[in-house]
């Protein structure tokens, strides 16, 4: 549907993209860095344009496409993700050969000595009758040196690093998901941002026609109070309305720049960043029945597959936790070379072998921990059952929401042709000197009611065709290079 400006008193039909009023715009307004308020605008990708008076053009599905390139919270959730990686080397790493190297360096005392007794002799080496000079035995070291090799090499581990690492890879699933999730809602909110200013500008236009047609109203008022035909109270009635409109307009156009300012900050853009609102395609209806739509939303919603993943992930960790007193076994190895003095040992010495370990006791607290794995998975299998229940509820609200947009359309569609009409014949009264001005008055209201009643129409039934798609985790292709143009 395209925004057109008809002659005369002016009738605006809204051209509205997709756009989704879920939650996950929250997320997108909160995760816009701050430092993007202030500082020069980014220069925009190829697929957009610059017109001529320096204003960045989007749809809002060029909005969503940009938004997925600059979001600082995907940027965040995409660290998670390399993150949930890491892990998977990590838990694989546990059941590798691992070697290390150690040394030190120490300086000790008092060190401890005693003396033994000297043989015979006048001490030149020389035999004799006498007692020879004693000699001082130093026990320890006033220094040592020493440098270690360490090797370790599981042998048996009970199938816990197998389980460890299947639970760090459904980690990267769960991750994985999470950034598909992310990517859907920043997709919407970006899009809802944009049809926030597309549905500002068109009511804006609404009450813009509003003041021009009580205006041309005064008009008359003032032409017949100056041949008699109505009283000066007309004039002042219209005059006074034309105030409230104009304070209407006001009102709609803050509310254009408050629409931009929210847009801005969904892209991370500096406010001083001149955008325009461009209409485009309309988002295209999913075919088939409910009860398919319903089959497509539990197949493709990612939050779904990562309600699945999560069950998987508490089923690994149940098996983990039985398996926690099953016995290990390791082989290990040590070269170690050290300084020698005084009465210490060797320079160098070795030693390898195996090391057996099983828990015997614990107080409970492995059987404590294998319940509460347990409690955990029937929490992630009723976690997912209730995502399933959601998804299907929400493809059934936003189905029903389509239908009851489209017909609401077709009530706002006559409901402004009535009030043309009966503005037509206000005026033709009041002219003829047979309706006072307040009943020109009401009807110039009138329409302006009803021209906002079909632009939220048409707005409302694009939301709930993109709110229909998002509940079936389906989202939209990006535009096409130079679809603004």
């Amino acid at each position: 549907m395209r925004m057109t400006r008809r002659n005369g008193r002016g009738s605006w039909h809204p051209g509205l993209l997709e756009a989704a009023l879920l939650p996950a715009l929250a997320m997108v307004l909160i995760s816009a860095p701050a430092a993007a308020q202030t500082g020069e605008a980014p220069e925009p990708p190829d697929y957009l344009n610059v017109n001529d008076r320096g204003e960045i053009e989007l749809t809002p599905l060029g909005a969503a496409r940009w938004a997925l390139e600059r979001n600082t919270g995907l940027r965040i959730q995409s660290q998670a993700v390399a993150e949930a990686r890491g892990r998977v080397g990590e838990a694989g790493a546990a059941d590798e050969f691992t070697l290390s190297a150690s040394g030190l360096a120490m300086w000790m005392g008092p060190v401890s000595s005693f003396e033994l007794p000297g043989a015979g002799g006048d001490g030149d080496g020389n035999g004799g009758d006498g007692p020879g000079e004693a000699m001082a035995v130093q026990i320890g070291q006033d220094h040592l040196y020493k440098a270690t090799i360490s090797a370790a090499k599981p042998l048996y581990t009970a199938g816990r690093v197998g389980l460890a690492v299947d639970l760090a890879e459904e980690g990267v699933s769960a991750a994985e998901r999470g950034t598909e999730a992310a990517r859907l809602g920043v997709w919407l909110g970006a899009q809802e941002a944009g049809y926030g200013v597309l549905r500002a500008v068109q009511l804006s236009g609404v009450a813009a026609a509003r003041v021009t047609a009580i205006a041309e109203h005064v008009r008359n008022a003032e032409v017949m109070e100056d041949t008699g035909v109505v009283p000066h109270f007309d004039v002042v009635q219209a005059r006074t309305e034309l105030a409230r409109a104009q304070g209407d307009l006001i009102s709609a156009q803050s509310a254009v720049e408050q629409a931009k300012a929210g847009l801005r900050n969904v892209l991370a853009l500096p406010q001083s960043t001149s955008i325009a609102l461009m209409d485009g395609p309309a988002p295209e209806m999913p075919e088939g029945e409910l009860p398919d739509l319903i089959d497509r939303a539990l197949a493709n919603r990612p939050e779904i597959a990562a309600g699945e993943s999560a069950v998987r992930i508490a089923r690994l960790n149940v098996e983990l936790n039985r398996r926690e007193h099953w016995p290990t076994i390791a082989l290990t190895g040590e070269y170690s070379r050290q300084s020698a003095g005084g009465l210490g040992g060797t320079a160098e010495s070795w030693q390898i072998g195996v090391v057996a370990e099983k828990p015997i006791l614990d107080g409970g607290a492995k059987a404590a921990r294998v319940e509460s794995a347990h409690a955990h998975l029937r929490s992630a299998e009723l976690e997912l059952q209730r995502t399933r229940e959601q998804a299907a509820l929400e493809v059934v609200q936003s189905f029903l929401a389509v239908q009851e947009a489209a017909e609401r359309i077709e009530t706002a569609q006559q409901g402004v042709v009535e009030a043309r009409e009966r503005r037509r014949m206000a005026q033709i009264r009041y002219r003829e000197g047979i309706a006072a001005g307040i009943e020109v008055i009401d009807a110039d209201t009138a329409l302006a009611a009803a021209e906002a009643s079909l632009v939220n129409a048409e707005y409302d039934h694009q939301l709930a065709v993109t709110r229909l798609r998002a509940a079936m985790g389906v989202m939209a292709p990006p535009p096409q290079e130079g679809e603004t143009q």
